[in-house]
């Protein structure tokens, strides 16, 4: 095996200060090159190892591996005595799951230790610029899909990989190859050709060598000058791509916030603080799950999964019953159908768009979608006005139809087509009434279509599925390798006695809305993506992909929900809403929690988190009649209760403390507030003068007696806000309790706008009187002085 020659570039280079790159240089001539620059670049920890000065016993204290070429097989230990610790290695990085990049020998090694298939002089050779295509499998996955239908990429080798590793899925090949890039799990990738060579790394191959293959040299330089633009767009892709599954994977397992971590603070040591986070909901989690997950739950479908999530990893899952009615069993990789919850997906690729300046949401779907606009309302010249945005959030005037929809899922686009046409019945007034159609909400996709030219599916992975890393949805069944675990749809009429096993519906113009497959691990990744926009950290991988402010409007309602009936029943809510391609509760006591549910012929599946904590819950089964929205739901909220998880985070204001510290001062020494000292707007005192707010405490200390000589630091005493403009705090009294409020308007320098002091109910933490509100269990941090 031969690999491109390079100018060397040492064995150990460090470049940022983040996650770690472990880069191993089987040959001084064949080093990273612009590989390691653009890592650097991208903000990792770049470093090099030369095999032949020894290399580390273990991948601990790395977050990625990279494995070079060289002029060798991946067995050949009297070329390269170095290469058993290099096969150990990679077999650590295999069992980790490692994010990983093996190139040429890199690659062809990691199929020898995985258990494939390396000859040496084997097959065609290729030299220089080749196309490499990804299949339907590598257009999907995080890097090779970057490589869109095909790319030129620079090739050098004689050896190749004659079988794949067991297990292993092929990703791309090349017209003479067929093994051109592969995966092992999710994060292990082999390449043969070479991402860090570029057209000029060719001038220094031998001439004499290339003559006597009958190649020339200067035919394959000028060859690959050619399409140079072309392979460092794409070779810069896919490093990036990979950069940012190195940065995903170091996140899952570095810093984040907890649930005693208030967001925006500033936190020591929050490595321990998300373990102890996630160690604190998997143990909630544990004893909730069963209580959950009874028997006669359970025997409403022949599969199930449910598992709870924790900043995007799964820390307690369980599995039951047999996906296909036969001897294997349902575990957490097993494969369901997710049905409308695909819908989250298509928003998130249209917002993306959006951002991008290629759709207009405000657009009329009318100039999208061709007979659109003879849609009306029966008896009356209304007429279809209904935006994108509104066809988005469930608020078009189209009827609710999901009966329909189901049925309508593999329906081609001719057929949907024809029924537009032919005209629509509208069941309210475009842009005022909440109503879940299928049929609405697909007419985006083909407003994505009209607009980028290419399938809605293609454009969903390209910008959502792909950069996530989300190798386990996907759209068809038929694009899952063989031997993957995919749970069969049923269904049931007697409650779990008898299963009719239920024909699969293909995607047609519906599909959009409907079509997609996953597993609870992507499924936590896509929880967290969406749910992480609310935290004051963001990762820059995510921000690559949709902004956290797009994020938060699509977790935004944009249509009111009447709280009545399904999905809330149960439900202790103060409000809900549609917001794009999720619905949005305002629970009573957690605050805000994100769901949508899925459903179809055999299936049923439900999503839900709650993003002040980072807790999700995920359920899927195999039966429609199994009802997952009710057991997701009720999951999330034991485990957050069990947590005691706070309904929201909020860091205040420096001027929202400074206040409330003057304010404070004041009531305790019993000195009267004035506009200037205590940055008061001038209608604090018009609402109630200095003499009023007198008169008012008097009358509160009779009941609660003097307040304490030393009722300690304000900072002790907070109870809640509400937002980082307010302030509740607490005064301790002899005989009971004062409870201060107060709120700020922000202006460019913030002044209080309402100020009032209550006497404490029984409980010490709110006004005799006052019910409860989900902002009494929010977690109150403030800034440092």
């Amino acid at each position: 095996m031969t690999s491109p020659q390079h100018t060397p570039s040492g064995d150990t280079r460090a470049a940022g200060d983040g996650p770690a790159v472990l880069v191993i240089v089987n040959s001084p001539t064949s080093g990273p090159r612009r590989l390691g620059d653009w890592l650097a670049e991208s903000g990792l920890r770049v470093v090099e190892k030369l095999g032949s000065e020894g290399l580390p016993d273990s991948i601990e204290g790395y977050d990625g591996l990279v494995m070079l070429g060289g002029g060798m097989m991946p067995d050949d230990d009297v070329k390269g005595p170095w290469l058993p610790a290099e096969r150990d290695l990679a077999a650590q990085a295999i069992d980790a799951d490692l994010p990983t990049l093996g190139i040429c020998l890199g690659g062809q090694l990691l199929a020898h230790v995985a258990g494939g298939e390396v000859r040496a002089d084997h097959g065609p050779k290729e030299r220089g610029a080749t196309l490499i295509c990804p299949n339907d499998l590598g257009r999907s996955d995080r890097l090779l899909g970057t490589l869109g239908e095909g790319a030129p990429m620079i090739e050098n080798h004689q050896d190749m990989i004659t079988e794949l590793p067991p297990g292993s899925v092929l990703l791309a090949s090349s017209a003479a190859l067929a093994n051109q890039a592969f995966r092992i799990g999710r994060h292990v990738r082999g390449l043969q050709f070479h991402p860090e060579a570029s057209a000029e790394s060719l001038s220094g191959w031998d001439d004499a060598a290339m003559s006597t293959e009958g190649y020339s040299l200067a035919e394959l330089v000028a060859a690959a000058r050619e399409v140079d633009a072309a392979n460092t767009a794409a070779a810069r892709d896919l490093v990036a791509a990979f950069a940012a599954e190195v940065r995903a994977e170091a996140r899952r397992s570095g810093a984040a916030n907890g649930l005693d971590a208030a967001v925006g603070s500033d936190i020591q040591g929050l490595d321990g603080v998300l373990r102890d986070a996630a160690a604190r909901v998997s143990t909630a989690a544990e004893s909730v799950l069963p209580q959950r997950l009874d028997p006669r739950t359970l025997a409403q479908a022949p599969a199930c999964v449910a598992a709870v999530t924790f900043r995007g990893e799964v820390v307690a899952v369980q599995a039951h019953g047999r996906p296909r009615l036969d001897d294997s069993e349902t575990t957490a990789r097993t494969v369901f159908r997710i049905a409308s919850m695909t819908k989250s997906f298509l928003a998130a690729t249209a917002l993306s768009l959006r951002d991008d300046g290629l759709l207009d949401l405000s657009d009329p779907a009318a100039r999208f979608i061709p007979g659109i606009d003879r849609a009306s309302m029966p008896d009356t010249r209304t007429g279809f006005d209904a935006t994108l945005e509104e066809l988005l959030s469930n608020r078009s005037g189209l009827a609710e139809d999901n009966p329909w929809g189901d049925d309508h899922l593999p329906a081609p686009r001719g057929e949907i087509a024809g029924v537009i046409e032919e005209g629509l019945t509208l069941s309210a007034y475009p842009g005022t009434t909440y109503q879940y159609s299928n049929l609405g909400v697909s007419l985006v996709g083909r407003a994505i279509e009209a607009r980028t030219h290419r399938p809605v599916d293609e454009v969903i992975a390209e910008r959502i599925l792909n950069p996530l890393g989300l190798s386990m949805t996907r759209p068809k069944a038929s694009l899952y390798p063989e031997g993957t675990d995919l749970a069969a749809g049923y269904r049931t009429v007697d409650s779990g006695e008898t299963f009719t096993a239920q024909p699969v519906l293909d995607a047609g113009a519906l599909g959009c809305i409907g079509e997609l497959y996953s597993d609870v691990a992507d499924l936590a990744t896509w929880m967290h993506f969406l749910g992480s926009a609310f935290d004051d950290f963001h990762d820059p991988a995510h921000e690559a992909v949709l902004s956290a402010a797009t994020r938060r409007r699509m977790q935004t309602a944009h249509t009111l929900m009447l709280t009545t009936d399904w999905p809330f029943e149960g439900k202790n809510l103060d409000g809900a809403g549609y917001g794009y391609g999720v619905i949005v509760e305002a629970d009573h006591r957690f605050g805000r929690i994100v769901q949508h549910s899925g459903g179809l012929p055999g299936y049923s599946s439900h999503m839900c988190w709650h993003p002040a904590s980072g807790v999700g819950v995920v359920v899927m089964a195999n039966s429609d009649s199994f009802g997952t929205w009710r057991v997701a739901g009720d999951l999330l909220r034991g485990v957050l209760e069990a947590a005691g998880a706070p309904s929201a985070s909020v860091t205040l204001w420096p001027q929202t403390l400074d206040a409330a510290r003057r304010l404070d001062a004041a009531v305790i020494s019993g000195r009267c507030i004035g506009v200037e000292h205590y940055r008061l707007a001038r209608n604090v005192l018009r609402d109630a003068t200095t003499e009023e707010r007198h008169a008012r405490l008097e009358r509160a200390l009779e009941r609660t007696g003097p307040i304490l000589p030393d009722p300690g630091p304000l900072e002790s005493r907070i109870l809640t806000a509400e937002g980082p403009a307010s302030l509740r705090w607490r005064i301790p009294c002899r005989d009971g309790a004062l409870i201060a409020d107060m709120r700020m308007v922000g202006l460019a320098d913030p002044l209080v706008q309402a100020f009032s002091v209550s006497v404490a109910g029984p409980d010490g933490r709110k006004p005799i009187g006052e019910g409860s509100r989900a902002s009494d269990h929010h977690r109150v941090a403030w800034p440092e002085d």
